[in-house]
């Protein structure tokens, strides 16, 4: 399976996802492809945020594929029930990830052991001429000779390192950090397919990947804009860092528009801070226009 490739992955109703955390992150950072994360919420990274899967727009599915930045397959392992020997495969995959855990754990508990073994020694020595250990009164100075003679005592560190390790608990299965596979860990060549892409298909569909493409390359960040009744929401850098600017709405040249809609829309987008803008494609000369709605204020109009 070529790495340097992206593979976006079609599934069924002609829904394309990202599994894979390490193409997620360059599509979004060499590409400005946003996408939607519809995967279970992380409790580590803050409320709302979500996990892979990606879910990917139509539009960003047909810009990937005209750059050839991508290419869409269907992983055909998928359809398949695994057998007893992927069962057997899975089984010793997750033993290593186990052993390697508990090794790593024993190493970096030696680690902190040794970083901390002249305050061992110390506690050793004091306990052995019945001196209190507690850090509190370790602080206060000791009589001169029994500082002497704290300091004649010699103690073996490699067996009180051994003591120590062996005072480590073991790493138990309840303990280990469970791996969730975002894809498919063994993708070869022979389980993967090419898929045809259909889409845009209809005058609409056109309309607004014709939108979508230009708004990209003027250097946008673009996402849906479905929770604000238009067709994309416009940011001027990545969304985790800006808010969005403008509103787009993608009209046909004729299209009739009720003056209606028009003044809700200019409201809701005076409400939520941002431009309503209204995207024609002209295909005469392969250009897309847009024009931009604000919302006035009546009364200081009048006054002014």
């Amino acid at each position: 399976m070529d790495t340097d490739i992206i593979y976006l992955i079609f599934s069924y109703s002609n829904k394309v996802f990202i599994w894979n955390a390490d193409d997620w992150l360059k599509l979004r950072q060499d590409h400005r492809i946003i996408g939607e994360l519809i995967g279970s919420m992380s409790k580590s990274i803050g409320r709302g945020i979500r996990g892979l899967p990606l879910l990917l727009l139509p539009e960003e599915v047909t810009l990937l594929l005209e750059k050839k930045i991508a290419c869409l397959v269907e992983c055909t392992a998928l359809n398949i029930s695994p057998d007893e020997s992927l069962r057997q495969r899975f089984q010793e995959y997750r033993e290593k990830l186990f052993q390697e855990q508990a090794d790593s754990f024993k190493d970096n508990r030696k680690k902190q052991i040794i970083s901390i073994m002249d305050k061992i020694v110390e506690g050793k020595k004091r306990k052995i001429l019945g001196l209190p250990t507690c850090k509190k009164k370790m602080k206060k100075p000791l009589d001169k000779n029994i500082q002497e003679a704290l300091d004649n005592i010699e103690i073996n560190t490699e067996k009180l390192l051994e003591e120590e390790l062996a005072k480590v608990p073991e790493l138990t299965r309840n303990d280990m950090l469970i791996q969730v596979h975002t894809a498919y860990p063994w993708s070869n060549k022979d389980n993967i397919k090419s898929v045809e892409w259909k889409y845009p298909l209809t005058p609409e569909q056109r309309l607004k990947y014709k939108v979508f493409k230009d708004l990209w390359e003027r250097q946008y960040y673009i996402t849906s804009g479905e929770n604000y009744g238009t067709d994309f929401v416009v940011y001027p850098g990545d969304p985790m860092m800006f808010h969005s600017q403008f509103m787009i709405q993608c009209v046909c040249r004729d299209e009739e528009i009720p003056i209606l809609d028009i003044v809700a829309k200019c409201r809701l987008s005076c409400h939520v801070r941002k431009t309503l803008v209204f995207a024609t494609y002209h295909e005469e000369d392969d250009t897309v226009k847009y024009q931009s709605f604000q919302w006035a204020d009546w009364n200081a109009s009048k006054n002014s």
